[in-house]
């Protein structure tokens, strides 16, 4: 799960889904995928 549609676009490139976590995006506890910068904030 993304925090939101522009996180789930990205880590989508040419219909192929890409890691989230080489893509900079931290995983929470509950499994959703944000922003590292959203997260330390």
């Amino acid at each position: 799960m993304f925090d939101d549609a522009e996180l789930w676009d990205t880590h989508r490139r040419r219909g192929v889904c890409m890691d989230p976590g080489e893509l900079g995006l931290m995983q929470t506890r509950n499994g959703i995928w944000l922003r590292a910068l959203d997260h330390a904030g």
